[in-house]
């Protein structure tokens, strides 16, 4: 049954061209430092792969939104929208809109609505008249309520031979985002889902990675070519 929405507390981390300092408000501490840890590493082993293509690649690479398994990054799960940035001395860096929630990846990336208001916000931090005294008022006003839903198809048994065949206790009404959320968990574990709608680079599409990408898999974030970063293409024909 879905239960009532619950608004969680939207947190910023990152650099935006307004200031020279690192902004990190309203996040979770862990959060924070394996995420930051995380963007340290990719931005540099991007900028030694993409070498003299990277900084064209990164200032027009898309707005990636995301959700995160609990356990990540900290101990709840987390959704968010990343982007390019920069700070008032031109030191590139991203900068990210967060929030912990108490919902899977899979439902997460269902909610829409949430994520195209988060994707406007955020974008407005690189506008010149940007005040962010202002933006923090109008986001902790924001209306970015999570419906929930405790319906989730469960596994008691680990065994490899299990996942080859399954039998699922439940009515015909199924629970598929259960079901999808336990099919990725028996094969990515602790998984997260990227999703955007693309850049001149990259095209739209829905990354599905266990854990936090590989460091060496992030240039093709930027700049799209999956398989030359070692990511595997589906193409999903309806």
């Amino acid at each position: 049954m879905s239960g009532n929405p619950v608004k969680p507390m939207m947190g910023i981390c990152g650099k935006i061209p307004s200031h020279g300092d690192f902004l990190a408000q309203d996040l979770p501490i862990d959060f924070i430092d394996s995420w930051n840890e995380w963007l340290q590493a990719v931005m540099a082993v991007s900028r030694e792969q993409l070498a003299d293509a990277w900084l064209p690649a990164y200032l027009t690479s898309p707005v990636w939104h995301f959700a995160l398994s609990a356990g990540v990054c900290t101990e709840s799960p987390m959704v968010g929208t990343l982007i390019p940035s920069v700070d008032l001395v031109g030191r590139h860096f991203p900068f990210t809109l967060a929030a912990a929630v108490d919902v899977s990846p899979i439902q997460a990336w269902q909610q829409k609505q949430q994520h195209a208001q988060a994707e406007e916000l955020i974008l407005r931090t690189l506008d010149d008249d940007f005040e962010l005294s202002s933006w923090l008022a109008e986001l902790s006003s924001l209306d970015m309520a999570w419906s929930t839903d405790k319906r989730i198809t469960t596994s008691s048994v680990n065994e490899p031979n299990a996942r080859q065949a399954w039998a699922i206790e439940a009515n015909i009404d199924l629970n598929l985002q259960g079901l999808l959320h336990q099919s990725y968990v028996h094969q990515f574990g602790r998984y997260c889902l990227w999703w955007t709608s693309g850049s001149e680079r990259v095209a739209p599409c829905l990354l599905v990675t266990s854990g936090l990408p590989q460091i060496s898999q992030f240039a093709g974030m930027l700049a799209g070519g999956w398989q030359q970063w070692n990511w595997l293409p589906k193409t999903i024909k309806f």
